[in-house]
């Protein structure tokens, strides 16, 4: 089995070692088979920010595609050499990836609350949800700076939002952009709808998941705000859809009647949970150390169940270890 992993340096602000990675992994040896090293300057000033932050993950047909901070790389399956790159002015802090299996891609574009849509055969932007979808202000905090009869629905519907400025967002970082309420984490694809992985809601970990019609754009709760704590990554089997939590060291999952179920997937050490995948047969779970730790980060095996490790991989080699591995995303890599 290939999987296919995101990686990115812990500490990425230090002056070396600028860049993200895509490794192959083959799972039964648990060795690196190929990797890709992915530059990308690392810079914050007043008026920008740009850093190596490796994002999401996803394949169609023989092409592997990759979010980092501002751009997708598509990569070539075979060759495990990248083929094309592109960016638009909505790439801002790009989080998960999936593909509708047909000819678009989707990526979370956390620092401007958006999912974008990409033509798959050229990464030409094809279609935005966010941020200025009415369903993403539904219970707006007073303290935001708005006009007061936009914390009220009935007068929302009488004077709708205007459209977001097209303008330069690629150096937007989240701390300072006007429409980061709810971190979109993760975007998954599942019978014709596009879901969407909030990490709070106007908060830190508070966080729900939205199915968008990406046809219409209509949005509605799949899991309502507070259902999940801190959710990454998102998997759909057997009718349930699954979740790594940061804010409860675990992952949870909603049952089909709508139940929230979790399991803590506690370590020896403290861990930040992020990257989920299902083989086929068991679950893989991504750990990364937490800050100021020198601890490796982890690929670690369980079965359905989570009830115990099956097997564990360390991920090092990629950065000095002053500054760490940290895991994004991990997918099945295509076969053959």
């Amino acid at each position: 089995m290939r999987l296919l992993a995101t990686l990115k340096a812990e500490r990425y602000e230090l002056s070396h070692h600028s860049y993200g990675v895509v490794a192959e992994i083959d799972w039964a040896t648990r060795r690196v088979s190929r990797q890709l090293r992915l530059p990308c300057a690392s810079f914050r000033s007043p008026s920008g920010f740009m850093g190596p932050l490796t994002g999401g993950i996803c394949t169609l047909g023989g092409r592997i595609y990759a979010a980092m901070w501002n751009y997708v790389v598509e990569i070539d399956a075979a060759s495990f050499q990248i083929v094309n790159a592109a960016s638009s002015p909505w790439m801002a802090d790009l989080h998960g990836m999936d593909s509708d299996g047909g000819s678009r891609i989707y990526v979370a574009a956390t620092s401007v609350e958006a999912v974008l849509g990409l033509e798959a055969a050229t990464l030409a932007p094809a279609w935005r949800w966010g941020p200025d979808h009415p369903f993403l202000r539904q219970g707006m905090p007073s303290h935001r700076v708005r006009p007061f009869w936009r914390r009220w629905s009935p007068l929302d519907r009488l004077f709708p939002p205007s459209p977001a400025p097209e303008r330069e967002y690629r150096g937007m970082h989240k701390q300072y952009s006007p429409y980061h309420h709810h971190h979109l984490n993760d975007v998954r694809c599942f019978e014709g709808s596009v879901y969407a992985v909030t990490k709070g809601w106007f908060d830190a970990d508070s966080g729900s998941v939205i199915r968008i019609d990406p046809h219409s754009g209509a949005a509605e709760y799949f899991v309502r705000p507070g259902g999940f704590r801190g959710p990454h990554d998102g998997v759909f089997l057997d009718g349930r859809f699954y979740v790594t939590e940061s804010a409860a060291n675990g992952v949870a999952w909603r049952e089909p009647d709508g139940r929230i179920e979790r399991r803590t997937l506690g370590l020896s050490a403290p861990y930040f949970v992020r990257g989920l995948c299902w083989s086929g047969r068991s679950f893989l779970v991504g750990f990364t150390r937490l800050r100021q730790r020198s601890d490796p980060a982890l690929i670690v095996e369980y079965p359905p169940d989570f009830s115990r490790p099956l097997a564990v991989m360390e991920l090092e080699g990629f950065y000095p270890p002053e500054q760490g591995a940290a895991v994004h995303s991990l997918v099945l890599g295509p076969e053959g």
